[in-house]
């Protein structure tokens, strides 16, 4: 992974809402939707706003001896937001740049910081995936699905 790259929401195909402490997500292409941790949350929404991969973990954490292993796990989670086409790259057109400054790391000692958690669900996947104009069994209605006789 590229430090300095900048991620993006796929607003084509995700849909998202951010409540308290939880970011819940729905892929509208593929059925699935999401749940992000607290820290989840608050990484994706610095990549949103333009923070490079590689600035995460100092905007999180500061300057903390701990940096090589958050920045491993934060990776990881980068990357499986992408695998599951929640991210996407920023084109250098696109690019916004984040403030520089850093300011107060949001996750200091004594935090009760948890480490980035992305949970996949399918349990309305079906729901999820029918076009209720054209796929909605007329004699039922929405959200009984059409049965292909």
């Amino acid at each position: 992974m590229n430090n300095s790259q900048t991620y993006q929401i796929d607003r084509t195909k995700i849909i998202f809402e951010q409540f308290e402490d939880e970011t819940v997500l729905v892929n509208t292409d593929s059925g699935y939707y999401y749940s992000l941790s607290p820290s989840g949350s608050e990484i994706l929404h610095l990549l949103e706003n333009g923070c490079a991969a590689g600035d995460l973990v100092p905007s999180l954490f500061g300057n903390s001896a701990e940096m090589c292993q958050q920045q491993i796990a934060i990776n990881s989670f980068i990357e499986r937001l992408i695998g599951e086409s929640i991210l996407v790259e920023r084109s250098p057109d696109e690019h916004k740049h984040a403030n520089g400054e850093q300011g107060t790391p949001l996750y200091g000692h004594g935090s009760d910081y948890a480490p980035p958690l992305l949970e996949r669900f399918d349990d309305v996947r079906d729901l999820l995936l029918i076009d209720p104009i054209h796929q909605v069994d007329q004699e039922y209605g929405w959200p009984k699905a059409k049965v292909n006789e």
